[in-house]
């Protein structure tokens, strides 16, 4: 008799739970759970935006994906609806979770908000160098080209509040890194050496840009840059020795000087 009373309780609360859930009703505890996720993905995309781990676009991609589970969620809420109506909203947020947090994790990149700053410091110390005479005129202009085309990228990187990727914050440190470098060379009081073989490395090197370029081993902007560096190198040295006059001890120096400038970024 025992057995069977519990049998027979066992099979009713079963039957209350199957019909619990197969009927239409409010689920209270659904609507915390799916509040939660949403504010929790909100707080996410607004963090890695903030960070730079998303980008504007992703950022406002998931922002949409959210809205539109968030007016199926106030369709939902207190209103009588079958429990597969919220275990699939459920799952929508769970799966736009998970690709957030994928999306964090990709695009995750080196902060580093100095390059602005790098590039007014380099200005300065370029303009303060031609002013005192230490930096000559020819390599100060080579200089100043190539701060001023490293700043272009970085204005057209940035334009319109758009985040830079890893790759792209990457790129223009490296540039500014090197270019800092033989800034920092011109200017210091060196002994100059006398290169009579200048001809045939600019020679060589325009050989390297071509083969660079053509091969797709040297990136578009920065074969653009070297390219007219070396032309900006060949064309001063053609005028030093214009009319067959010999070039002097000084601007022999410099030239080979900016030929070892290009020679290093080749080799990077």
């Amino acid at each position: 008799m025992k057995r069977f009373v519990v049998a027979t309780v066992g099979f009713v609360v079963g039957v209350g739970l199957l019909w619990g859930c197969a009927s239409m009703q409010t689920w209270p505890a659904s609507e915390r759970s799916a509040e939660n996720k949403m504010a929790l993905i909100q707080e996410e995309i607004g963090d890695g935006l903030k960070t730079g781990a998303l980008t504007p676009d992703q950022s406002q991609s998931f922002l949409t994906k959210l809205k539109v589970i968030h007016t199926d969620y106030t369709a939902l809420r207190d209103k009588p609806v079958y429990r597969e109506e919220w275990n699939g909203l459920q799952a929508r947020l769970d799966a736009l979770g998970e690709d957030v947090n994928r999306a964090r994790a990709r695009t995750t990149r080196r902060d580093d908000p100095r390059n602005g700053d790098r590039i007014v410091a380099l200005q300065r110390r370029l303009d303060e160098g031609r002013s005192d005479g230490r930096l000559p005129q020819p390599e100060g202009r080579d200089l100043q080209a190539r701060l001023d085309t490293i700043r272009g990228d970085y204005s057209r990187m940035t334009d319109g509040g758009r985040t830079m990727s890893y790759e792209e914050q990457d790129r223009v440190q490296g540039r500014l890194v090197a270019l800092d470098a033989d800034v920092t060379r011109a200017l210091a009081p060196t002994a100059r050496r006398d290169d009579p073989r200048n001809g045939d490395r600019i020679v060589a090197l325009q050989r390297r840009i071509d083969d660079g370029r053509n091969s797709g081993r040297l990136p578009q902007t920065e074969g653009r840059e070297l390219q007219a560096r070396l032309d900006g190198i060949r064309s001063d040295s053609s005028r030093m020795t214009d009319g067959g006059r010999a070039a002097t001890y000084a601007e022999r120096t410099d030239i080979s000087r900016r030929l070892d400038s290009v020679e290093r970024e080749l080799d990077r």
